[in-house]
């Protein structure tokens, strides 16, 4: 369930943390292990969506890992969920036109660090 919630940009890794988090309350009597439990699966998101995928991402398309969660970021507050999910594709599709424009290629080096000419 996790991860098919981590495919909602922001809020669906806040989103994965619950279900774990009330099936240890169900569970356990006290209330230290699913404050555990909770922390631990918030340090588990935080670092996979805000560190492990932007830099997988971003070797993998070129990209700096702040392209990433920046063009994420910028998509979704101009066009909502849609635009998050389209972020990355756009950023690179700009990025790829502008190389082509030798007056818009500064732009294409600032995105992409191996920009060729």
């Amino acid at each position: 369930m996790a991860f098919a919630l981590n495919y909602i940009p922001f809020v669906g890794s806040i989103l994965a943390v619950f279900p774990p988090v009330l099936f240890s309350i169900v569970q356990f009597e006290s209330w230290q292990t699913p404050a555990l439990v909770l922390l631990g699966m918030t340090l588990i998101q935080f670092s996979i969506g805000n560190l492990l995928d932007p830099r997988l991402e971003g070797r993998a398309l070129a990209v700096s890992p702040f392209v990433v969660v920046f063009s994420i970021f910028f998509w979704g507050m101009l066009w909502g969920i849609p635009g998050a999910f389209m972020g990355v594709p756009l950023t690179i599709a700009i990025a790829t036109v502008c190389n082509h424009f030798h007056d818009a290629c500064w732009i294409s080096r600032l995105l992409t660090p191996k920009a060729r000419e």
